[in-house]
């Protein structure tokens, strides 16, 4: 089945922060703030780091929730594993956020682990890369859009440009250093129009 994610600001291989949801066989539920790409129709893929709750619960019940929402205690709860149940609907079966603005239940295709030497990262835990099918599409809020962390990268640069006229020395290398980390992020993760703003921005830091 087809699902048109674009009414919720989601396009084809670009990457939406978000926040996943999986229960385990004891019924607990658990949360974490991870990205996603859309591959298309009714695909999606994320990567999750060995060791993390939401990776066990989804090698055993093989599915996962993709809640949208742009709620920032959400997303910080999220991250250090202390989201409280009331945050959870009462579904006894599946564990999806209360007040998100949209959700998709995926059930998962396939789970394929990569090593350091696969995906080069930092240090030397493996990364899985899971795909799976949209299940379900729910949207609570006609008016969300998905959040891409390249257009808070731009926002940052946009505010940084100002001061880096004025300064020098160390503060202006922190400023420009700032601006090439979320260029890299941009060009990763954001679509057309957010590279083209990033350029131009690019071009006014060179002027100085």
């Amino acid at each position: 089945m087809k699902y048109d994610l674009t009414s919720v600001g989601i396009h084809t291989n670009l990457q939406y922060e978000c926040i996943t949801t999986t229960i385990n066989s004891k019924k607990e539920k658990n949360s974490a703030a991870f990205a996603f790409i859309y591959l298309g129709e009714d695909k999606v893929m994320c990567r999750i780091f060995e060791g993390s709750k939401s990776l066990e619960n989804i090698q055993k019940t093989r599915q996962y929730v993709v809640n949208i929402t742009h709620d920032p205690l959400v997303f910080t709860l999220s991250t250090i594993d202390k989201l409280p149940d009331e945050y959870y609907t009462d579904d006894e079966d599946i564990a999806i956020l209360k007040d998100s603005s949209a959700y998709m239940v995926i059930d998962v295709d396939e789970i394929e682990m990569k090593t350091p030497k696969d995906f080069p990262i930092k240090n030397d835990t493996n990364i899985y890369f899971i795909t799976g099918t949209i299940k379900d599409f729910v949207i609570r809020d006609e008016s969300v859009k998905a959040f891409n962390r390249g257009f808070s990268g731009l926002i940052e640069s946009r505010v940084n440009c100002s001061r880096y006229k004025i300064v020098d020395g160390e503060k202006r290398k922190y400023y420009k250093d700032r601006l090439d980390e979320n260029r890299r992020v941009i060009e990763k993760v954001s679509d057309e129009k957010t590279k083209k703003a990033m350029e131009i921005l690019t071009e006014e830091y060179e002027k100085n």
